[in-house]
């Protein structure tokens, strides 16, 4: 796999194989759109020059890393990630490691780690990216991560198109996504706070 943008473009790293459940990177022409996204619309938000350098970025389910890792290439001053398999873990820790990459890697379940970053205001992020195992329960983690998302923040699930369109719900109100996209098997929900 390759990363798409920032100081670390066209730079190579491996994806972690043969862990007790499969790594399913994001792909690189997803990456790309996921971004080009977020620029457009945090540039509409009034965001101007170096959009990411002001935002944070939450990767829920890190499996290669690569996600945490392009976001920390395009510039987002804080970047998070999460993983609960041991062994992906370490995979990911030693290729943070060899591109100097601050980024926050912890260990655990999404949901409970998540909710100890946002007790405040300022502690939110701005972006939160759930890749999960493409059969997870997504209603649960999305509820999760909408208390950490900061006001004008965006969440993005990645899943698979042939799943069931997803509903949502933040304090009582039914949230649906603001913008899908679709590449092959892969479906992208963009998710705001009403």
């Amino acid at each position: 796999m390759h990363l798409t943008g920032g100081q670390f473009k066209g730079r190579h790293i491996a994806t972690p194989i043969g862990y007790e459940n499969p790594v399913k990177p994001t792909l690189s022409k997803v990456r790309e759109s996921v971004f080009n996204i977020l620029n457009s619309y945090f540039m509409q938000k009034g965001l101007n020059g170096d959009v990411f350098c002001e935002l944070s970025f939450l990767d829920m389910f890190t499996g290669s890393g690569i996600m945490a890792l392009e976001a920390y290439s395009r510039g987002f001053k804080k970047v998070v990630a999460i993983e609960k398999q041991p062994s992906v873990f370490a995979a990911v820790k030693k290729i943070y490691r060899e591109f100097s990459a601050d980024i926050s890697l912890l260990r655990g379940d999404s949901t409970k780690l998540a909710g100890k970053f946002c007790t405040t205001e300022n502690e939110k992020f701005d972006v939160i990216y759930i890749d999960p195992p493409w059969d997870f329960d997504y209603l649960p983690i999305v509820e999760a991560a909408l208390n950490c998302l900061s006001k004008n923040g965006v969440i993005i699930t990645e899943c698979n198109k042939k799943g069931a369109n997803q509903r949502y719900r933040f304090n009582g109100t039914e949230i649906l996504p603001f913008r899908e996209k679709i590449y092959g098997r892969c479906k992208l929900d963009f998710i705001k706070l009403p």
